[in-house]
């Protein structure tokens, strides 16, 4: 099999966008809500509302992380399909 620059540029930007997906979303967005959930456990003050904000909170910043990834697929594709 031939490897291609086209076909590593593809890989490395699929690589680079699941990588940004988990530092960006996993790290860096969902620190915020995770440590207002367990300060609010610890100090006794977790209420369903307040249970149901955080996890609102972390899913709409998923989901903008969910964008990096996004681009990372949408470069990959265009790197694969352009050597065609």
């Amino acid at each position: 099999m031939k490897y291609t620059w086209r076909m590593l540029a593809a890989v490395l930007c699929s690589l680079l966008g699941t990588a940004g997906w988990c530092y960006v979303g996993g790290y860096l967005m969902l620190k915020g809500p995770v440590r207002k959930l367990v300060a609010a456990c610890l100090a006794g003050t977790l209420t369903v509302g307040k249970l149901v904000a955080i996890v609102l909170q972390g899913f709409f910043l998923l989901s903008l992380a969910g964008g990096i990834w996004c681009v990372g697929y949408m470069l990959n594709t265009y790197f694969k399909e352009s050597g065609k």
